[in-house]
């Protein structure tokens, strides 16, 4: 049975099946938008396999495993869908082939965390030719059209851990280690960043002398960047912004390798992973950014079973993906340093228990309630 899609309400957006043409406009400066259609009448058919396809970039990593794939599951098969997972251990070749399977067997739509923003774009297309509603999920898929985002705002991040790093340290040689340069969340973050640091860059505060992104996302390609800043600035380095914890532990050791006393250089990281954690409570660390791995998924799941069902849902805001804008359901980035932990651990209890977090300073450990 065919369905007609209403007119688009506020802070809503419609799944593209079917042909679904749909054009947002976002309100400059608002924190919420009111998109508006170009186009409301076009007609919308309901998925009929009951299965929605999850593509991760890679799905061994501690967040995916405790969070993204239990609580898209979970949420998903609550609304009467199965799951289909598929991992591309960052490749992206075979995430696209990935894509044309599930495509070919067929799936109510499709969530895709892509390995690479520019490949991913020839999934989008081969999705949209069939009819198949798709979603860019913690990373957008840049220049195609697909029916929204859901993710954090990785420069907001950037800039949190870079405006918390500079209050603490004003003055000296700053080191940007991003992530894949190939995907938005490390790209975006880095330009944190940069905007975040700019103001004491321009005064002679601050010099950045080594901005550096890192491909996969690997812990040695970092720690060889970090060896190689320290070495050229005769160790003198005065803070680490690190975009990922496995990259962030990587770059402690390299501190550790010259000679540095841990802790005497900020470091940050992202994902708030145990060891990362750790290093943090114990003073090693300055802090860690926090995705909400948990709220994505929740998110991205309500959203592709409602582009599935050709229904409604709400978003926060649009982004621009080169191809138009889209619909963007925004979830929270934070920054957690040790002050932060003691809260953070206890509610985040899911994600990591207090007792590993707080092994080595058991005097630190909150008492949850």
């Amino acid at each position: 049975m065919t369905r007609v899609l209403p007119t688009i309400q506020s802070s809503s957006f419609f799944s593209r099946r079917r042909l679904v043409t749909l054009g947002v406009v976002a309100l400059a400066a608002a924190a919420v938008v009111t998109p508006k259609p170009a186009r409301a009448e076009a007609a919308c058919t309901p998925g009929t396999t009951k299965r929605i396809a999850f593509l991760l970039k890679q799905q061994t990593a501690f967040r995916y495993l405790h969070a993204d794939v239990p609580f898209f599951q979970k949420t998903v098969e609550a609304a009467g869908y199965k799951v289909v997972f598929q991992s591309a251990e960052n490749d992206p070749n075979t995430q696209v082939s990935q894509a044309e399977n599930v495509i070919t067997k067929g799936v109510d739509a499709i969530v895709i965390q892509p390995v690479d923003f520019n490949v991913a774009a020839t999934m989008a297309k081969m999705a949209a030719r069939a009819n198949i509603p798709v979603i860019s999920y913690d990373d957008v898929i840049m220049n195609a059209k697909q029916t929204a985002f859901i993710g954090r705002d990785p420069k907001e991040g950037g800039i949190a851990a870079a405006t918390a790093v500079s209050a603490a340290v004003p003055k000296g040689n700053y080191a940007l280690i991003g992530g894949d340069p190939g995907q938005t969340g490390s790209t975006k973050m880095q330009e944190g960043y940069r905007e975040a640091l700019a103001p004491l860059v321009k005064k002679g505060d601050v010099k950045i002398v080594l901005d550096q992104y890192t491909p996969k996302w690997k812990t040695e390609p970092a720690q060889a960047h970090a060896e190689n800043a320290l070495t050229r600035n005769g160790n003198h380095i005065d803070a680490f912004l690190v975009s990922y914890d496995g990259m962030s532990l990587g770059v402690l050791q390299a501190v550790r390798g010259a000679g540095i006393k841990p802790g005497s250089i900020p470091i940050t990281g992202q994902d708030m992973e145990l060891s990362a954690a750790q290093a943090i409570v114990e003073g090693k660390m300055f802090g860690t950014l926090w995705p909400a791995p948990d709220e994505m998924a929740v998110r991205a799941a309500k959203v592709a079973v409602a582009a599935a069902r050709c229904e409604t849902t709400k978003t926060e805001t649009t982004i621009d993906n080169g191809s138009g804008k889209i619909p963007w359901a925004k979830t929270p980035i934070t920054l957690v340093t040790a002050k932060d932990m003691r809260p953070s651990s206890a509610r985040t209890s899911f994600w990591l228990k207090p007792e590993d977090v707080y092994k080595n300073v058991p005097a630190k450990k909150p008492t949850c309630k």
